[in-house]
């Protein structure tokens, strides 16, 4: 139950619900799992389950170590993540279930649940299982996955890099990490990231090296946490995943370091960042495309600990959902709410982040142009968005055949648009010419009012009279699902 503490606990769990399959071997060389993630999404959506690879080809060689993949897809996995008891396939109410939970964790003042690690002896630590230190600390004795024909090497993609800084605390975020060679790794931190300000502080003081252990494969909140930008500068992620878990993650000492790590990692990575920037990349990235190459910083790795027979958890950017950042979006709606008091869901679909879409209470005319333009005009929402779409209450943010049906039957390009020539964008979208600059539209698809260039009355949606009117047909058959399957 949760909260787990392990990778492995919440996996044990999805299994126990029919939702992780295992598949004796794969041949990665062939991008054999890249294809079964490509495939799995595309036939199953967010059903899809997640798949434990027991033995892989990488590199012209077999590795026991599995590889676990999709252990994060669909709403009600991420339900499960946060101890919701009732779960269903019913992907618009798990969503629902989640954010409650979520936000159960914030007070009226809108602080987030902390709760300080607890520290654990060695021998309690699983990721310190088996410890190697110096030439012994090779990645190469790993699957670290190469996902497409066009990324430079093969990546870390599910590190959790911890640092420490004397004036701003502790951070602990996700980067995408090249594996560069035995004892050495890229580390990709854009000039908007926590990462880079640890390292900016660094080099002011005349550091040349910075301490970081990374650790991959950690329990499920703690891993959502690394993903999502829910804290400022300055707070705890390890804290915040305690106070969601309501129980402390255990952390144990690193051995090359004194950075605190989740005792319960598969892996961790520990050395020291230096200053010296290489080329790194290209990369296949979230929106969907291979990135450019870049330059970062490099880690020299001097130690790595594990526990035994370890899983290498890997994510394929671009293929299926970002449902581990679920907490951000709840973030951004209750920012949101307090400056709008009709804004009833916000929801970034899973099949691209550069959208938000929005349902609010339309009183008055003119309110979803408001409402999209107060989501582009807020940096912590807007920042990486470059389309807002606004839905009336009766419209589930989290269907796009719901959505996409409002713009087709409700919204008028003309007046219902609103386009901003030049905005701060992330620096990733392969449509954008400069770097940093997208223009960005707001499609209010709302019904449109007559005052607004609607029609005098608007036709009542099928599916909307039913829900309202006969709302019963609707609980008769969640009540009868599984019956309807037996034979």
């Amino acid at each position: 139950m949760a909260p787990y503490d392990s990778m492995r606990d919440f996996a044990a769990a999805l299994e126990a619900r029919d939702k992780l399959i295992r598949i004796k071997e794969m041949d990665q060389d062939k991008y054999e799992l890249t294809a079964l993630s490509y495939k799995l999404i595309d036939r199953m959506k967010a059903k899809a389950p997640a798949f434990l690879v027991e033995k892989i080809k990488v590199n012209g060689k077999w590795h026991e170590s599995p590889v676990i993949a999709n252990i994060y897809n669909g709403f009600d996995n991420i339900a499960q993540c946060f101890g919701v008891a009732r779960l269903s396939d019913d992907q618009a109410a798990m969503y629902d279930a989640a954010v409650g939970k979520i936000m159960s964790y914030q007070d009226k003042e809108g602080h987030w649940a902390t709760m300080e690690p607890k520290k654990v002896d060695q021998k309690d630590a699983p990721c310190k299982e088996v410890i190697l230190e110096g030439e012994a600390a090779d990645l190469a004795l790993f699957p670290w996955i190469k996902n497409n024909p066009g990324d430079a090497s093969q990546y870390i993609s599910t590190g959790s890099v911890i640092m420490q800084d004397p004036e701003l605390g502790r951070n602990v975020g996700t980067y995408r990490m090249q594996v560069k060679g035995p004892r050495k790794v890229g580390v990709y931190f854009t000039n908007q990231s926590h990462g880079y300000k640890f390292m900016m502080q660094a080099a002011e003081r005349g550091e040349e090296r910075v301490k970081v252990s990374v650790a991959s494969g950690i329990d499920p909140i703690s891993w959502m946490m690394s993903c999502t930008r829910l804290t400022q500068t300055g707070d705890d992620e390890i804290a915040f995943a305690g106070g969601f878990r309501e129980k402390p993650v255990e952390v144990v000492k690193s051995e090359t370091n004194d950075l605190s790590v989740p005792a319960h990692a598969e892996f961790v990575i520990e050395g020291e960042i230096s200053m010296d920037a290489e080329k790194e990349g290209p990369y296949g990235e979230m929106l969907g495309y291979i990135g450019k190459e870049v330059y970062t910083f490099t880690i020299d790795i001097q130690a790595i600990t594990h526990r035994k027979n370890p899983w290498v958890f890997n994510v394929w950017p671009g293929i299926g959902g970002a449902y581990m950042t679920l907490p951000w979006d709840v973030s951004h709606y209750t920012q949101m709410s307090k400056m709008m008091p009709n804004l009833v869901k916000l929801y970034t679909p899973i099949e691209t982040a550069s959208i938000v879409v929005i349902s609010i209470d339309k009183q008055l005319p003119g309110q979803g142009i408001e409402a999209g333009m107060m989501i582009l005009g807020t940096r912590a929402v807007g920042f990486g968005k470059k389309m807002v779409i606004v839905v009336d209450k009766d419209v589930d943010v989290t269907d796009m055949s719901r959505v996409m049906h409002a713009v087709g039957t409700r919204w008028q390009p003309v007046p219902a648009s609103v386009l901003v020539n030049h905005s701060f964008h992330i620096p990733i979208d392969p449509s954008s010419r400069e770097m940093f600059l997208s223009s960005k539209i707001v499609i209010d698809a709302t019904r449109q009012l007559p005052s607004e260039g609607g029609p005098e009355t608007y036709p009542l949606d099928n599916r909307a009279v039913v829900e309202e009117q006969a709302p019963e047909g609707f609980e008769q058959v969640e009540k009868n699902w599984e019956s309807y399957f037996k034979k």
